[in-house]
């Protein structure tokens, strides 16, 4: 038996037509299979491209919201904490400890899988009046005060490639 007749399958050579169940079928040209290719990947290419920075995109905007949720918790914390506990300088990647009790704790914390590192900077801060008027002359004297006010930076600083930060200040009186 030969292998056309097993397939019911026979070629005209005359017009090269086949004929059986294949004759009502069309071959794809290598070139309209190229042309399709082009087209779909002119077109699909950009879509993925985009859905892959925008997946990127997605999961760095979540760590810099969870960041920046830790920074704010710390804030709170060290606006609670008294006055006399947060001496001026710098404070670095450890736990502020005043009183004998740990008041904030700057520890690396892992967000996802990046090291978050925490500083803080206390500076003085002068308050100056200008509103308190003197009773015989009517005028408005100007008063400062020194030790009244602080600034707390709070810094958060992580990335692997590319080194992120972000600031968050507030001023604690003790008024």
């Amino acid at each position: 038996m030969l292998w056309s007749e097993r397939l019911n399958f026979s070629l005209d050579l005359e017009n090269r037509v086949p004929r059986g169940p294949l004759r009502d079928t069309r071959a794809v040209t290598l070139l309209e299979v190229l042309v399709a290719l082009a087209i779909l990947s002119s077109i699909l290419l950009p879509i993925f491209m985009f859905l892959i920075e925008y997946l990127k995109g997605s999961s760095e905007l979540g760590d810099s919201h969870q960041v920046m949720n830790l920074l704010e918790e710390k804030m709170e914390i060290a606006l609670t904490k008294p006055f006399q506990g947060f001496a001026m300088g710098k404070y670095e990647d450890k736990a502020i400890i005043y009183d004998g009790r740990e008041i904030l704790d700057l520890r690396p914390n892992l967000v996802g899988a990046l090291e978050v590192h925490f500083s803080l900077k206390v500076d003085a801060a002068s308050l100056d009046f200008s509103a308190i008027k003197d009773a015989k002359s009517g005028k408005l004297e100007r008063a400062s005060i020194d030790d009244a006010m602080k600034k707390l930076t709070l810094r958060a600083v992580w990335g692997k490639k590319k080194e992120h930060f972000s600031d968050l200040v507030a001023f604690k009186g003790d008024l």
